[in-house]
Order: structure tokens, then sequence, then C-alpha cells
């Protein structure tokens, strides 16, 4: 939902606790008067603990710095799908929540031996996949992360787990309130952790069109980070065998993304470390190449993400009074969330 109050008749609004309130008395000041307004941009694949992809530890100080920055920039929620450490745990437990965004947050990705970079995460090789599902509850802030898939030399992307192991590790989220998280580049595997009732799939480049309806029935989303399979590809190399895939898998996207939001389903803007999630706007941009319309991806970087997490974003008493505003409606020109002109979060 966009608020422009309309000139001449300001809606004013009075605050208690953070939130929006009847208004009371006479306004001396009307909040946003003049200017377009959302409840906020959001991230839905950050992460605050680096700055670029390694396997580095992460720095609290610097993971608040970019916190506050994505404030500034707009974002009052971010969702971030973990690191190898608990820099962003730490970092929601230690920044008071009006100084940064909405944060929820991974701890340590989840994958196996060979499954990810090596030394980098929690491996659960060994261990019970319940018991390593509850261990990521207790100690993340919402989400757990997996890491569906992952190449390996000669072979290419190979499942990490076994659509049991996925099935398990969402009940014992959802038990503990948290949602799951799914990195997947590869063919079978989103359509295995659809069926196993993953709440949120990244990058996905391989769902298929008949995964979209039990996706949507369920309130799940999709974050497809193009501008990060973008950059692989570059990396990679197009002729590759890697690059091709992937190359492959983002024309999919073209005609899946489209359909997906009509089915239903929540498509998502995350950074995925293309800039800070302070640029995350660029990525809903890139979006429109993918086959979305400026309103569906405004939606994915700001809306469309509240709904998902079971956040009311309406203005209305009772809603929390977090709003960033524009000069120019977002909607008729996406270029316009990059330059908001003030926020507001209490």
């Amino acid at each position: 939902m966009i608020l422009r109050p309309p000139s001449g008749e300001p809606v004013t609004r009075d605050v208690a606790d953070g939130r929006w309130a009847e208004p009371s008395g006479a306004a001396d000041e009307t909040v946003g008067e003049g200017a377009w307004a959302l409840p906020g941009l959001a991230d839905a694949h950050a992460h605050l603990a680096t700055r670029e992809l390694n396997t580095q530890p992460g720095s609290l100080s610097e993971a608040i710095g970019r916190a506050e920055g994505a404030l500034r920039a707009g974002l009052t929620l971010i969702l971030d799908k973990g690191w190898g450490d608990d820099t962003v745990v730490r970092l929601i437990e230690e920044v008071a929540p009006g100084d940064r965004p909405e944060i929820e947050a991974a701890e340590r990705i989840v994958t196996t031996e060979g499954g990810y970079f090596p030394g980098f995460g929690k491996v659960i090789d060994g261990v019970d996949m319940e018991e390593s599902a509850r261990d990521s509850v207790a100690r993340g802030a919402g989400w757990v992360k997996l890491i569906g898939d992952w190449p390996r030399k000669g072979i290419g992307p190979v499942a990490n787990f076994t659509p049991e192991e996925m099935a398990t590790a969402v009940a014992v989220a959802e038990q503990g309130g948290a949602r799951v998280a799914i990195h997947t580049m590869a063919r079978g595997v989103p359509s295995q952790a659809v069926a196993a009732g993953v709440h949120s799939i990244e990058h996905g480049l391989f769902l298929e069109e008949s995964d979209l309806d039990a996706l949507a029935g369920r309130g799940g989303m999709w974050v497809p980070t193009v501008q990060r399979v973008e950059t692989t590809v570059t990396q990679l190399g197009g002729a590759s065998s890697g690059g091709k895939l992937l190359i492959e898998g983002l024309e999919r996207l073209r005609r899946l993304l489209p359909m997906a939001v009509e089915a239903g389903v929540h498509v998502l803007a995350g950074s995925d470390l293309i800039g800070a999630p302070a640029d995350v706007a660029a990525e809903a941009i890139r979006l429109t190449d993918y086959g979305l319309d400026r309103r569906q991806a405004l939606a994915a970087v700001s809306t469309e993400v509240f709904a998902a997490t079971g956040r009311d974003h309406e203005f209305r008493p009772g809603t929390p009074a977090d709003a960033v505003f524009f000069a120019e409606n977002p909607g008729d020109e996406l270029g316009v969330l990059q330059h908001p002109v003030s926020v507001m979060r209490l």
C-alpha cells in the first residue's frame, strides 16, 4: 500500500508506543505531508555480517554500520539468511530496535561435508537433522538456512539433504516459531524443497511451474536474487558448465517469475551481497527485466516482504509507525526508491 496525503487534505496520525494512533487535538505538523510513503523498504536475502562473498568471520561493528546504513536508505525490515557465525544475532541483541531495521535472521548456515565452502557454516554429517535444526532454531532469530545443493568437481550440483531431512527441518522450525530458507541452484532440489514445506526458496532457478501453486498455497516465498546469479555467471564465465547452467536458469526466471506472482507466491527482492542491503532497490529494478511490472517489483522490495512474514503494513491505528517518504511516486519510477527524503522508525 502507498499512502499519499492529498494536497490540502493532509493525513495526520498520532503515535503511541511506536504505533500509529488516531489523531487527537490540533496538529502542529503533519508527518509526510505532500510526500509518497511506504511502511519501509525490505531486503529478503541479506548478509549483514560481511560486505562481500567470502568465508571470513563477520565483524559486529561493520555489521552494525551496514544495518544503520540500511535504515538511512529506507529499510525497516531485513531477512538475514545466515553466515558462518552469530554476528547478526549479536547485532540484534546489542542494537536498540529503533536504531536499526527490524531483523529476522538465521545463525550459522547448515550444510554437509563438501556441500559448501570448506570450513564454513555448520556441517551436520553424522548429526541428526532434528537435533541440528533445534540447535539452529534456538541460536537463530526466526530462520534456519540450509544449503540445498552445491557443485562437486566433475559432477556438478549435488543435493546435500534428502527430502525427509528437509521436511524434518521444517517441522522442527515450525515447532519453534521459525522458518526454513534453502539455497538451491540445481535441478530437482527446488521441487523437493517445496514438497518438504520449505518456507523460502533462495535463487530457485529450477523451480517448476508445477511447484508454484503449492508454494503459494502456504504463503511461501521465492527470493531469486537475480543480480547475485548474474554476477556468478560473470565470475564462472558464460562458457563454463556452471555458467551455462545458471544462464539457462536465468532464462527460466523470465517466464516463471510472472507466473509465480500471478499464482500468489511472495516473490521478493534480496541483495545477497550485491552491494549492501541499503542497495536492495537495485534488485527490485532488475526484477522488471525478468517479467515483473513496476508495481510488482515495488511490492517485492516493500509490502510483499511484510505480508510474507505476517506483518501488518497498512497505515492505520495500531500498526507500527515506520515509514519511508519519497518526493515522487515510486510506483511510477522505481529509481525513486534509491532516493528517500526521510525515514521514520520508532
